[in-house]
């Protein structure tokens, strides 16, 4: 049985780390307007859990694949990877800078796809967009799973001005900011063993996903 914490927290991961499936090839996903985008990624999710289920049960490879092909281009991980460093982002080299934005992606592509199927959702409420300033806005939603219990989860997305396109950057559920949790946790750990064995560790864990 899945803890509280840790099921809203797939809640959140699935919802934003989906957004394809069986009909993402017919799907436009627009990025004109985030409230329209992650209404429209909640429907596709939907639909691809419904239908894909068993097809995607026990098959890591294949939900990285479309998730890497259809849903990445919504979420600007490496944004998250940063704030998730934090302080340490500023006094580590490029190359480790890009080895933990790729293990960091890596990382929630894993805890996604080994989850996505404990979760049944029924119905997702997408609720009107607050603008936070400009370029920043948070998109709230209500998700509702099959045994009836229901979900607050936010969504903090902003305008990439270079691409012209609103992109996902955070997840909060019930109250708990998900890049917020990530930072405490990988603060932590650079304290403790430093950068290089933090990557190197989340390359070890990553290594089966990866096919390696």
């Amino acid at each position: 049985m899945l803890s509280k914490k840790l099921r809203v927290w797939l809640i959140g991961l699935s919802l934003i780390l989906t957004g394809g499936g069986a009909n993402a090839q017919e799907t436009t996903i627009s990025q004109d307007n985030p409230e329209v985008m992650i209404a429209q990624l909640s429907e596709t999710v939907m639909n691809a859990l419904n239908e894909q289920r068993e097809e995607l049960e026990g098959n890591p490879q294949k939900i990285k694949a479309f998730a890497q092909h259809y849903v990445l281009p919504y979420v600007d991980t490496p944004k998250m990877a940063r704030y998730v460093m934090g302080r340490y982002w500023r006094t580590t080299t490029q190359e480790q800078q890009n080895a933990f934005v790729e293990e960091f992606t890596t990382t929630l592509l894993r805890s996604y796809s080994q989850s996505l199927l404990k979760l049944k959702i029924t119905q997702v409420a997408v609720k009107p967009q607050v603008e936070e300033k400009p370029g920043r806005v948070t998109v709230p939603s209500e998700v509702t799973q099959a045994d009836g219990n229901k979900t607050d989860v936010i969504y903090r997305a902003y305008l990439d001005k270079k691409q012209n396109k609103w992109m996902v950057y955070d997840v909060t559920v019930e109250g708990v900011s998900m890049l917020l949790s990530y930072r405490k946790t990988y603060d932590s750990e650079f304290s403790k063993v430093g950068v290089d064995q933090v990557i190197a560790t989340m390359k070890e864990k990553n290594k089966e996903f990866n096919g390696a």
